[in-house]
C-alpha cells in the first residue's frame, strides 16, 4: 500500500500544476442557441473540429442537449465551462437511443474521452439531467432499463476535471471506463427526489451513484461533495490505485467497493483503494464491500453472480 500511496502523491503534485493546454493553437467557442433549439449538434461539432491543442469555450447559459452525443479522441485541450447543460425531458428517445457502458447493461447518454485533457468547471458549470422525471418514472425499480448515465469517461489518460456540477442525474452522474492518469476534483453531486409520488413517501433517487469506475486504474477524487441517496464513489471491476480523500457525503450508502462478480468464470479485482479525510453526514454507511455469491442467480443488472477474483488493499 505504501507504493500506491507514494504514486498518488507524486500523480497528484503533477496534476495540480496543469491548468491549461500547452499548445493552445485554436480557442473555440460555443453559445447556446438563442431560439432555445437543440444544442447536441452543435456541441459534438465544435469538439470535433477543436479536437486538439485548443481551448473549447462553453460560455454562460443554458445548453438544451436532446441528443446522445460522443466526443472522443481529445488531445491536449481544455473546456472551459460556464453554462449548464440540461437534458431534455423526452423519456423515450432517452431509452431508446443511449450509448453502450460496456458493462450491467447500462446506457450513456455523453461519452467522452482524450488525452492531456483539463476540463474546468469554475465551479458553476452545471450538468442538470432532469432527474426528478427519472425518479418518478423508476419509483424504487433497481437499475431501470434505459436510464442513461450522465457522462462516461471512457478510454482517457492524463486528465484533470475540475470545479463541475451535477445536479438529478438521470441515473450514475459519471461512469469511468478503461481510464489511466485522472484527478477529478472540486467535484459537487446532487440529486435529490422532490418527488409528489406515493405521498407522503418521495420516489426514491435509486442509482443516483457519484461515478463508477470500471477497468481503470491511478485516479485521485479530491474535494468532493455528495449528496444522493445512493453510491458515492464506487470502485467496480478491475479498479486500482485509487485515492478519495478531503470530502463531504450526505445521506447516502457511502463508498462502495463493487460490486465485482457479477459474471459468471469473469475474473475481476479492486485493489489499493485508499479514502482519507471523509466526513459523512446522515450516511448508511462510510465504506462497504459489494460482491456477488458464487452462485448465478438471475441476469445483469439486477441478478448476476458466480464470478471469481478478488478486493484487496482498501484502507479508510
Amino acid at each position: 500500500m505504501l507504493d500506491a500511496v507514494l504514486f498518488f502523491f507524486l500523480f497528484y503534485t503533477l496534476c495540480v500544476a496543469r491548468f491549461a493546454p500547452e499548445f493552445a493553437d485554436t480557442v473555440c467557442t460555443i453559445t447556446p442557441n438563442p431560439s432555445g433549439g437543440d444544442d447536441s449538434a452543435a456541441i459534438v461539432t465544435t469538439f470535433e473540429r477543436c479536437s486538439r491543442n485548443s481551448i473549447i469555450v462553453l460560455t454562460e447559459g443554458t445548453f438544451h442537449i436532446d441528443r446522445v452525443m460522443v466526443t472522443t479522441g481529445l488531445q491536449n485541450v481544455k473546456i472551459d465551462m460556464k453554462g449548464t447543460l440540461l437534458w431534455s425531458t423526452n423519456l423515450d428517445y432517452w431509452r431508446a437511443n443511449g450509448l453502450p457502458l460496456g458493462y450491467q447493461n447500462q446506457t450513456v447518454a455523453w461519452m467522452f474521452g482524450g488525452r492531456d485533457v483539463h476540463w474546468e468547471g469554475n465551479g458553476i458549470g452545471t450538468f442538470n439531467g432532469n432527474g426528478q422525471l427519472w425518479y418518478d418514472l423508476a419509483n424504487g425499480t433497481s437499475n431501470l432499463a434505459g436510464r442513461p448515465i450522465n457522462l462516461m469517461i471512457t478510454n482517457t489518460t492524463d486528465s484533470v476535471f475540475d470545479g463541475i456540477r451535477f445536479v438529478q442525474s438521470q441515473f450514475w452522474s459519471m461512469a469511468i471506463m478503461k481510464s489511466k492518469g485522472l484527478l477529478l476534483q472540486n467535484i459537487y453531486v446532487n440529486s435529490t427526489s422532490f418527488s409528489q409520488v406515493n405521498l407522503p413517501l418521495r420516489a426514491p433517487t435509486q442509482n443516483t451513484d457519484g461515478v463508477d469506475t470500471f477497468y481503470s486504474s491511478d485516479i485521485i477524487f479530491r474535494n468532493w461533495t455528495v449528496d444522493n441517496g445512493d453510491d458515492f464513489i464506487a470502485p467496480k471491476a478491475n479498479s486500482s490505485n485509487i485515492l478519495i480523500q478531503d470530502s463531504h457525503f450526505y445521506h447516502g450508502t457511502g463508498v462502495a467497493i463493487g460490486s465485482i462478480g457479477q459474471y459468471p468464470g469473469i475474473y475481476e479485482y479492486i485493489e489499493n483503494v485508499l479514502a482519507e479525510r471523509i466526513a459523512c453526514t446522515e450516511c448508511q454507511f462510510t465504506g462497504w464491500v459489494k460482491t456477488w455469491t458464487g452462485v448465478q442467480q438471475g441476469f445483469p443488472p439486477n441478478g448476476g453472480g458466480g464470478g471469481i477474483g478478488y478486493a484487496k488493499n482498501l484502507s479508510e
